[in-house]
């Protein structure tokens, strides 16, 4: 009796008297084989809800707003921030820290920028990663 090259499944040639043992055989080697990937997917598919689980606890936000001359504008958010940079013009962009207030400043669940960052008619760009 033949196999076959990959799976070693049995071959029944014309030649050979009926018997189900190598029916069986191949049954039971194809059973093998898919277990063996469904449990490979299962692993896979696992692994890929946790990278988007963890993926989907960070947000990202961006936007722009037009500066009002306010000594500090707050900008909730809904999540509390890690960075945020704020740019206008082609200026370098300023990153949010607590010991600037006139800048841009870190809060829970917003944002705030201070004078320096909101004069009146300035377009300013802000990214937010949290």
């Amino acid at each position: 009796m033949q196999q076959t090259k990959t799976y070693k499944l049995n071959l029944i040639e014309t030649s050979d008297t009926f018997s189900p043992d190598p029916l069986n055989e191949n049954t039971e080697k194809l059973e093998a084989e898919v277990s063996a990937e469904a449990a490979a997917r299962a692993a896979g598919d696992a692994a890929l809800d946790q990278r988007v689980t963890v993926l989907e606890g960070h947000k990202i936000v961006s936007g722009i707003y037009i500066g009002d001359d306010a000594n500090q504008r707050v900008f909730p958010l809904g999540f509390t921030p890690k960075i945020v940079l704020v740019q206008y013009g082609g200026n370098v962009p300023v990153m949010g820290v607590p010991e600037r207030p006139t800048m841009v400043t870190l809060q829970e669940n917003a944002f705030a920028v201070g004078i320096n960052y909101n004069r009146n008619g300035t377009t300013y760009f802000y990214a937010v990663i949290g």
